[in-house]
């Protein structure tokens, strides 16, 4: 006993398939650029925070908040360069990390005192800790 399969469906089978792939394939690049992301974050906050306990963080008298991507000029450096990546603004309580990106100086993340101050406390668990 033979059964046929209609060409119409062998078309359909296939289009499921496909479509199920492309939208595995977008989930997973998803979850991976928010993995990414994620941890980008996490060791941004390691760095800045030991710029903090190193007391090398930049003090900003700005009165507005920071926005990721806002490009920060350093008029006083004789090549626009910045010796830390740690700006703080304690106007608007915010820890900022810099980047370069594109050969201009950019804010890559912005922190809360609150998780400055956890990371902060779980740096200094590790090192009595070790």
């Amino acid at each position: 006993m033979k059964i046929s399969i209609s060409p119409v469906i062998w078309v359909g089978l296939g289009v499921n398939v496909l479509c199920l792939t492309v939208v595995t394939t977008a989930s997973v690049n998803a979850r991976l650029k928010s993995s990414n992301a994620i941890a980008d974050r996490a060791s941004s906050l390691t760095v800045l925070a030991k710029h903090v306990l190193a007391d090398t963080c930049w003090k900003s008298t700005q009165a507005t908040p920071f926005k990721l991507g806002d490009s920060i000029d350093l008029p006083g450096s004789s090549d626009g360069r910045s010796p830390t990546s740690c700006i703080y603004a304690p106007k608007v309580s915010q820890f900022v990390f810099l980047a370069y990106s594109g050969g201009q100086l950019v804010v890559s993340q912005v922190f809360s005192r609150r998780e400055v101050r956890n990371q902060i406390s779980i740096l200094k668990q590790h090192k009595t800790g070790e």
